[in-house]
């Protein structure tokens, strides 16, 4: 064999010998790279989205299914900017959207302002799910935002300086202060299990203040300090609801969950006993599969209501209720279809007028979480209602809180920097039900002179819901031609008076303020030549 044969052989063998330890460098590379991506589809099933996306994000190459992985962690961990950066990114490798991803797209749009684009997305969902009423109402509501800035100049809504740079929410009245909850950190505060950067939370108690400056008077609060020590929570605390005179309280506290690396909220009792919380016992219906949170109880104290991802549900979370008889609370009950949707709800609320405040990202909004109402009413819940601009924004908007006069309270948003703070918000409109007294009176001939009015005794009062055209409540005018009557929800409304000796019939228009007022004193005034006879079936 010759020299050249002798180079030319042995350099075979070298290609041979790289080539064969190329492919075996490249087979190590690659199975790390998939072992890499398994381990972050395996976070990404265990709700640890924080761990799922660095491990998404070191993959050297971000394929179709990747981007969409990273846009579904940064939207479930409530990081919109992100997410609709890799939703862009999907977008851009040419490959159609699932059906679900449509609608996280169109919900990510709506959080970062861009309406007409949201409307887009949702009605390309739509094609997918024709019959989809919440896109459906989602897209109409989008397209009349304007109605949601309606009632803005009644509301004042006010970022707190309790606030920190880390997350507080849910504020409570509390022995002439607030409570609230907090992950700001500690010194030797544990670190969250799902996430060694974020601490737990844990409650605050702040004292309200009241100073005098120059003949001016002005409310602050003081420096937030740890509360109900006694009540430590190994893993988390969750928002507090007090009642009994502020003496007994119930607290979210964490579990471990027997599903790994899931930790779910339970509700706990606890007593003021000297001074010191005691825990007295346990929600019932508490279990390691699922959570129960933000309890909110009603004035009466026997309705309890809360937040639960137990099985059963519309989906994502609903509100359930519960109520106190013989001593025991009751099996949950789902509140249904009227509350809840397929998206979350949570943070109810009840006031002193019989109405359930929550918050919901399957009713229509302008974006994230938003603030609804609904009365209470014996056959369950009336119409779902968005309470508007400054109250909800694009941005997350839940845990309201209302006093007794409905016109002061607090709110929890994270319209800020992406950032859970406490807001104080005050309001002037008026509240419902309203029960409004006045005097009925009559002139014989619309020309006559208003002095000639007289009182107009034992007539019958409908209450007419224009936007229904249905009856909604009923009075009568006693011997002087005075009444009472009450107004149950805000609406537009008619009185039709009917002359019980004739059977005679009149309409009159009913004007009531959005503002609140303290005279709620009205005085009508019909002609007798306007009554018509009966020829119809009363409106009921």
């Amino acid at each position: 064999m010759n020299l050249y044969a002798v180079i030319k052989y042995t350099g075979l063998i070298f290609v041979a010998m790289a080539a064969t330890h190329l492919s075996f460098g490249q087979e190590t590379v690659f199975s790390i790279f998939k072992t890499s991506s398994s381990q972050a589809d395996e976070y990404f099933r265990q709700e640890q989205y924080k761990k799922a996306i660095e491990l998404y994000r070191a993959l050297p190459q971000h394929d179709n299914e990747v981007c969409l992985q990273l846009a579904r962690a940064y939207y479930r961990i409530h990081q919109p900017e992100e997410a609709g950066m890799w939703y862009r990114q999907a977008l851009a490798l040419e490959q159609p959207l699932p059906p679900t991803d449509m609608y996280q797209y169109a919900e990510i749009l709506c959080t970062l302002k861009q309406y007409d684009q949201a409307i887009g997305w949702y009605q390309k969902y739509l094609k997918a799910n024709p019959s989809d009423p919440i896109a459906i109402r989602k897209i109409w509501r989008l397209k009349n935002r304007a109605y949601l800035y309606e009632d803005s100049i009644h509301y004042t809504v006010k970022r707190m300086d309790i606030n920190s740079p880390s997350g507080e929410l849910a504020a409570v009245p509390y022995n002439r202060g607030i409570v609230f909850v907090s992950n700001r950190p500690q010194k030797g505060m544990i670190l969250h299990a799902r996430n060694n950067a974020d601490p737990l939370y844990r409650v605050y108690y702040s004292k309200r203040v009241t100073d005098t400056l120059q003949g001016q008077i002005s409310i602050r609060y003081e420096t937030p300090a740890r509360y109900c020590h006694e009540l430590h929570a190994a893993l988390q605390e969750g928002p507090v609801t007090f009642y009994g005179e502020h003496r007994m309280l119930y607290i979210a506290s964490g579990i471990s969950a027997r599903k790994k690396g899931k930790q779910t909220l339970q509700l706990y009792f606890a007593e003021l006993r000297e001074g010191r919380w005691t825990i007295t016992g346990s929600f019932p219906y508490n279990s390691t599969e699922y959570s129960i949170t933000d309890a909110a109880i009603t004035p009466d104290e026997k309705t309890l209501y809360f937040s639960s991802d137990m099985r059963g549900g519309a989906g994502g979370k609903d509100l359930y209720k519960s109520t106190f008889v013989n001593n025991q609370w009751t099996k949950p009950v789902n509140l249904g279809e009227t509350i809840n949707t397929s998206g979350d709800e949570c943070f109810p609320f009840t006031d002193a007028g019989n109405t359930l405040y929550f918050a919901s990202n399957g009713h229509p909004g302008l974006g994230g979480l938003d603030v609804f109402k609904a009365a209470v009413i014996p056959s369950g819940f009336g119409e779902v209602t968005n309470i508007g601009y400054p109250v909800n924004t694009n941005a997350d908007d839940f845990g309201i809180y209302l006093d007794e006069s409905g016109t002061h309270g607090f709110l929890t948003s994270n319209r800020l920097n992406n950032n859970d703070d406490v807001y104080e918000l005050a309001i002037d409109l008026q509240n419902y039900p309203l029960v409004i007294a006045g005097i009925l009176k009559y002139k014989e001939e619309s020309w006559k002179d208003s002095t000639e009015l007289k009182l107009f005794p034992h007539a019958q009062l409908l209450l007419i819901d224009n936007l229904r055209n249905i009856s909604v409540g009923t009075a009568s005018t006693d011997e002087t031609g005075a009444f009472t009557l009450t107004i149950p929800y805000s609406s537009q409304y008619r009185i039709k008076v009917i002359d019980r000796q004739s059977g005679e019939e009149v309409f009159v228009g009913l004007e009531l303020s959005k503002r609140k007022t303290t005279e709620n004193r009205y005085e009508m005034v019909v002609v007798k030549n306007s009554f018509k006879r009966i020829t119809n079936t009363l409106i009921k």
